[in-house]
């Protein structure tokens, strides 16, 4: 985060459940990545070149800090004609998420040769899911542990990325984050976790806070009804030309009986298939207007909903004083959450919270305070990531138990709202 006396690393602090959905191509280590996350082995893993993942299966784990991780793992993939049952099954995994999807982790090997599959990978699934997709992908690179002891991952793009690649990466917005799925390292474990879960954090606040759920899957099925609708259209014209100069065709022959006998024939066949295509088009436009209608009234509901939530925040905001980062004025926390405001921090006078709200979390990291040894991370706007101060994690004297969970708020990095 920078320039910071704690860590460098954080965590994502959020309620409810975040569902990551595993997305990659077979032997890169999706399935051992989905692991790393959970902290155990709870998908089958191994080197195979047909793949062990068949269909998607949900796993659940929770977080040290109370974050509840819903991690999905799906079949690998490879460019055969089986694509399109993989993304079929993926479909699947949307319905597996009780609230949606609230970041798709696209999972690509260090070792594997960067070339047009990668960006024709992503594009497919941005056709079969619809452009927004890419607004939940984040990249997750493995292999990790193969990169030089002083050679970061931007060190290894920046030396070795093709155009391709990082076409690839900008249609997920640049989103990107190293994993080694084989240490045994506690400290490394936190800090690649703390950092996929940074990069699920930005996605969560880029869309509103809103996943990617059915409704947005049903809409792109909706667009792709639109579009067999006109090559429905486009067909039915080109019939009739063809009709039509069958009929000029058939006027020039000089037998009158033959002529008679294919004409009937033909217009027989044609009226048969224009009746069938006709029949098709009107089908699908009362499916599309019921759609529109189902769409709209679900619209109607979600933004009734969302008037009551915000009048009921405000009103809540409105009757308890308050404090916001000073920065960006984000909320942080209330006034009746104080529990002493006797500290003292780098910066001067600070205040001890019972609760705070809107923050990133560092990694722990012991620290010798004035008071004794404590057990500390920093934490962090999650609108603006500027540093306010840190949470008490554990304390070594009895005395100062009393601090453990607790946060400290600098109070020149605040401001009072509504006093």
């Amino acid at each position: 985060m920078g320039g910071s006396p704690v860590s460098d690393d954080w965590e994502v602090v959020a309620n409810g459940a975040r569902t990551l959905l595993l997305i990659g191509r077979i032997g890169d280590e999706r399935s051992a990545t989905g692991n790393s996350i959970l902290g155990r082995k709870a998908f089958k893993s191994m080197s195979s070149f047909g793949g062990v993942t068949k269909t998607c299966e949900i796993q659940r784990t929770l977080l040290e800090d109370g974050q509840i991780l819903d991690v999905i793992d799906t079949p690998g993939f490879e460019f055969t004609v089986e694509s399109e049952l993989v993304g079929n099954e993926i479909v699947k995994s949307v319905d597996l998420a009780d609230d949606g999807i609230h970041a798709v982790l696209f999972v690509l090997s260090l070792q594997a040769h960067f070339s047009k599959e990668v960006q024709a990978a992503i594009r497919y699934f941005s056709q079969f899911f619809g452009k927004k997709i890419g607004d939940y992908m984040i990249v997750v690179f493995t292999g990790g542990d193969d990169l030089e002891d002083n050679c970061s991952l931007n060190d290894h793009l920046n030396h070795s990325c093709p155009e391709n690649l990082k076409e690839a990466l900008k249609m997920c917005g640049n989103r990107q984050v190293l994993f080694d799925n084989k240490t045994n390292d506690p400290m490394k474990k936190a800090e690649q976790l703390g950092e996929l879960l940074f990069h699920v954090n930005m996605v969560v606040q880029k869309n509103g806070g809103k996943p990617y759920t059915n409704d947005l899957f049903e809409e792109v099925k909706k667009m792709k009804l639109h579009n067999d609708t006109v090559d429905v259209n486009s067909l039915l014209g080109d019939l009739k030309q063809e009709v039509t100069e069958l009929k000029e065709q058939l006027q020039r022959w000089s037998l009158v009986d033959q002529h008679r006998e294919i004409t009937e024939m033909v217009e027989s066949k044609l009226n048969d298939s224009m009746h069938r295509l006709e029949k098709q088009l009107e089908e699908e436009r009362t499916a599309r207007l019921e759609a529109e209608k189902n769409a709209e009234s679900r619209i109607r509901e979600l933004k009734d909903s969302l008037e009551k939530t915000q009048r009921k925040t405000e009103e809540l905001t409105v009757k308890r004083c308050s404090y916001s980062c000073l920065k960006c004025r984000s909320h942080v926390s209330f006034d009746d959450d104080i529990i002493s405001k006797n500290f003292q921090a780098k910066s001067g006078k600070a205040f001890l919270f019972d609760l705070v709200r809107n923050i990133v979390i560092g990694t722990k990291e012991e620290r010798q305070l004035l008071t004794g040894l404590h057990t500390i991370a920093e934490i962090y706007c999650a609108n603006c990531n500027e540093e306010l101060g840190w949470k008490y994690e554990r304390a070594v004297e009895p005395s100062q138990k009393y601090k453990e969970g607790k946060f400290i708020l600098e109070e020149s990095k605040i401001v009072k709202d509504n006093w």
